[in-house]
């Protein structure tokens, strides 16, 4: 009899590698929390949960699907930061990459899962939700009853209720297609920071912010023409999806450094991290930790719902 694979049960939010690029040179990542002391730690004891992707709904099991769907991944991903940081040109194949890596980063969070799963409930339980989601489906040319259609609502909110991970799992390939197919619709840039800046992560890494003229609003979705996305791939670096009209510095001001860290630290869930103890990161945290929601631009839910 082959021997059975061994089942990964500690799996991390943020990989290990991406939070390794944050520590210092001792191997020390430095954890913030809003109103607590800075505290020193490792990059394999945070950002992680047990089972974080699993469910069981109806004695079906993941037994690591999406942990060895996202492993793979970001494993394929590692190694292109270093031909981001060198500038060097991403042929088609790692631009892929890289793109599903960013949306995969977005969606994977528990920021991202508690905010989806309680929409989804709010949004079913909802009296013109079945009446709508009937219409949308005649429109596409087929007839389901309503009542039909209230007891598979009903069931596919049951399961979310069941299993917390169960609604955020189910659509999770199907999103980080669609959101990577956005980012390859944009321009990429690598930004530096100065000297006297650097970049810090979260526990929800991957940001965005719609640059509208006199306007920026965070929690714009992917797709939006004006969104632009960063993620910090370490102190010195960060990788922005921006619109083709946006321009940037390769080494930006220290103003737009504090602006994609004060938006790091909005889009956190619980912790920002960064590769040394900083007093003006902490203040940063203690005055505007978690002020953006951080989860626009995912597909529709009646879609969801129906797949």
């Amino acid at each position: 009899m082959a021997p059975q694979n061994q089942l990964v049960h500690t799996q991390h939010i943020v990989p290990r590698w991406h939070l390794q690029r944050f520590t210092d040179a001792h191997g020390v990542l430095w954890v913030y929390k809003q109103n607590l002391p800075t505290k020193e730690s490792r990059a394999k004891g945070e950002c992680w949960e047990r089972d974080f992707y699993e469910y069981s709904v109806k004695g079906r099991c993941t037994s690591n699907r999406y942990e060895n769907w996202l492993a793979r991944i970001e494993n394929d991903a590692a190694p292109i930061v270093e031909k981001l940081i060198s500038l060097e040109p991403l042929g088609t194949s790692d631009a892929a990459v890289w793109a599903s890596y960013v949306a995969s980063l977005f969606l994977r969070t528990q920021k991202v899962r508690e905010q989806k799963a309680a929409a989804m409930i709010e949004e079913t339980q909802s009296p013109d939700f079945i009446r709508d989601l009937q219409h949308e489906i005649l429109r596409a040319g087929e007839l389901v009853f309503a009542e039909d259609l209230r007891n598979q609502v009903e069931a596919f909110r049951a399961s979310i209720e069941s299993s917390s991970s169960y609604y955020h799992l189910v659509g999770l390939e199907k999103s980080t297609a669609a959101l990577g197919e956005a980012l390859m619709t944009k321009n990429w840039h690598v930004l530096q920071s100065p000297m006297e800046r650097c970049f810090v992560l979260s526990d929800c890494p991957v940001t965005t912010v719609e640059l509208a003229p006199n306007q920026q609003r965070p929690g714009v979705g992917f797709g939006h023409t004006l969104a632009a996305i960063f993620l910090p791939i370490t102190p010195q670096y960060a990788f922005v999806a921006a619109p083709a009209l946006s321009q940037w510095k390769p080494v930006v001001s220290p103003r737009v450094v504090d602006s994609i860290n004060q938006l790091t630290v909005w889009f956190a869930h619980k912790r920002v991290f960064a590769h040394a103890n900083l007093p003006q990161i902490k203040a940063l945290v203690n005055g505007e930790f978690g002020l953006s929601s951080g989860c626009n631009g995912l597909g529709s839910r009646r879609q969801e719902a129906r797949g």
